[in-house]
């Protein structure tokens, strides 16, 4: 059984997902597999090095791009947040870009809680929707609380007051 995308009620033309890491070693292909069939355009990881090489995840960027997927990486320690907010608001902003093109968008971490939670939360929140409706949209899709920790529900707060207080970068 492949893994399970928790898609999350958006209000971008693409989906957006929070997911556990894919199944890996002899289980990758087929699991990027069964994620183009459910129409992921692009895959996000929180993973670590460390954790990418303990899972068995090392060939995942390279059969999503085998499989049409685009796969950014943007690594998070376990049960932590992003070092900082403007450089992690330089891929929120892409990935919100993404989403309101239509392109279809799932984020994983180990477990698909905390740091996919924190991540999603922060995509809605670029997208207008307050902190805590986020965290109710991604906690009805998972079926569980999100984030894990009071520090990454703090950094979507700060990153909320950052984007609010006129802080906002615009892409082309």
């Amino acid at each position: 059984m492949p893994t399970k995308i928790f898609w999350i009620d958006v209000p971008s033309k693409g989906k957006i997902g929070i997911m556990p890491r894919p199944r890996g070693g002899d289980w990758l292909k087929s699991e990027i597999t069964s994620f183009q069939n459910e129409g992921v355009d692009i895959m996000v990881s929180l993973l670590t090095f460390a954790e990418t090489e303990e899972l068995g995840l090392c060939e995942e960027a390279s059969l999503c791009e085998h499989c049409g997927i685009t796969f950014y990486s943007l690594p998070i320690p376990d049960r932590n947040a992003p070092e900082s907010i403007l450089k992690t608001k330089i891929t929120l902003d892409l990935l919100n870009n993404l989403s309101k093109q239509g392109k279809n968008i799932a984020i994983h971490c180990r477990q698909g809680i905390g740091r996919s939670g924190l991540i999603a939360a922060s995509v809605l929140v670029n997208q207008s929707i307050s902190v805590s409706e986020a965290f109710r949209r991604i906690e009805a899709a998972r079926g569980c609380t999100v984030p894990d920790t009071a520090e990454q529900k703090e950094w979507v707060s700060s990153f909320a007051d950052f984007i609010s207080t006129g802080n906002r970068m615009q892409l082309s």
